[in-house]
């Protein structure tokens, strides 16, 4: 089952829309989480070879320090004054001022 959430973040001027699966991740209003974005879950910071399957993982990952992780592209980052229509389905929408990023 997943669910979207609608999130704010306390440090930064940002939102956050994030679609994760409850059953795997259960979540609560009010509760809290760390979101880390990467271009690669290997710590040694080298491109990962496109798949990401943990069971072929043969050294330490980012993702051992991670109770959920999702694995994908980030397509589109919104600005404040950019109210296009948005997609009908997706994993995750961040928005933040455009001078902060």
């Amino acid at each position: 089952m997943v669910s979207r959430l609608h999130c704010e973040s306390e440090s930064f001027k940002m939102d956050l829309i994030l679609d994760i699966n409850i059953q795997l991740y259960p979540m609560e209003l009010g509760d809290k989480f760390r979101l880390v974005l990467a271009s690669t879950l290997r710590e040694d910071g080298y491109p990962d070879g496109g798949e990401w399957n943990p069971s072929e993982q043969t050294g330490p990952s980012r993702a051992d320090s991670f109770e959920y992780v999702m694995y994908g592209t980030i397509y589109r980052i919104e600005g404040d004054e950019d109210r296009l229509g948005e997609p009908a389905s997706r994993l995750v929408r961040l928005r933040k001022e455009l001078e902060k990023i």
